[in-house]
């Protein structure tokens, strides 16, 4: 199979998507649900959204299921708070599963991003956005599981937070209760790392961003959604993964994100993929084989901007 033969085939695929693109037009919000079809590994695809007057960044953000980072990431050319009204706006809703297991819960930090590949169904999968922690309060990278589901959580600053918030002026009391001013949320689910948990928030606005404490925080709908569907002892996996490549039916994606915590720069002169994604592509591909399209592959790589891109297909 020739490169002339690839650049066709990439040019109907990006046709193919762009009609399901405009069909998918709506003002009604993505779901968090997607159907997960044996071996594959993409869900979801790339939508469309015409602005209004009425819209920001953010609260387009909360309707269809995208954090706040991962919407200005695909949308750089747009103001966060007043975008330019009939502008179309697009909405990342396709997403390449992170690796590993599709099991219980997967956190990739990376992307800002939580799976719930519910057991006993393994024809579905749900996905939220979620906020983590900033730099300094770094959520770690582990397995853990829920141990303890709780409604109306109070909130028990520890006193690392209680100082620090003293040293910006502000005093915390030793308890939050439940209510509008925990930052909790509405609900929690406790893990097994100490002082860890997923919970909802009271500022929605956060979710998609490196704010917390360590903590995973979910839209106040998601973690409703969310607490209803797991139980204690589901497991939870935090990865951090800023490549993540798979197959869908006969083509191959990459999704490039800025990794969550370390810096890395990739020299696209010396057009060498990373060391990461090297590994990562000789795994994805070692039981079939890719004709790949290398400026599909550097262009994700340069762009980083969390939007899978068809970059090449299975060789027959």
């Amino acid at each position: 199979m020739n490169s002339v033969f690839l650049s066709v085939h990439m040019s109907m695929v990006w046709a193919w998507g762009l009609l399901i693109v405009l069909s998918g037009l709506s003002p009604v919000a993505q779901a968090d649900t997607w159907p997960l079809m044996e071996k594959q590994d993409v869900i979801g695809e790339i939508r469309w959204y015409r602005v209004s007057e009425a819209d920001t960044l953010v609260s387009i953000a909360r309707r269809f299921g995208i954090g706040y980072e991962a919407m200005l990431r695909a949308n750089p050319t747009f103001d966060i708070w007043l975008p330019e009204s009939e502008r179309y706006l697009r909405l990342p809703t396709q997403f390449v599963l992170p690796a590993g297991p599709k099991q219980g819960l997967v956190l990739n930090l990376a992307e800002m991003r939580l799976y719930h590949f519910p057991n006993g169904d393994p024809h579905k999968v749900y996905s939220f956005p979620v906020g983590i922690g900033r730099e300094g309060w770094e959520t770690p990278i582990t397995i853990t599981q829920v141990v303890k589901k709780v409604v109306a959580p109070a909130w028990y600053p520890p006193k690392s937070i209680q100082e620090e918030a003293l040293a910006k002026g502000h005093l915390l009391p030793d308890v939050v209760p439940a209510g509008p001013d925990n930052p909790l949320g509405s609900h929690a689910l406790r893990l097994g790392l100490s002082s860890y948990l997923l919970h909802g928030t009271n500022r929605p606005a956060g979710v998609g961003m490196r704010v917390s404490h360590g903590c995973i925080r979910l839209y106040p709908e998601d973690i409703v959604a969310l607490f209803d569907r797991v139980n204690v002892g589901v497991e939870l996996r935090i990865v951090d993964q800023p490549y993540k490549m798979g197959w869908r039916d006969h083509e191959l994606f990459l999704e490039v994100h800025p990794a969550a915590y370390r810096k890395e720069t990739w020299d696209q002169s010396k057009q060498a993929l990373p060391g990461p994604l090297q590994v990562l592509m000789r795994h994805v591909t070692k039981e079939s084989e890719a004709v790949l399209d290398w400026n599909q592959i550097y262009d994700a790589l340069a762009e980083a901007d969390g939007v899978p891109v068809a970059i090449g297909i299975r060789r027959e």
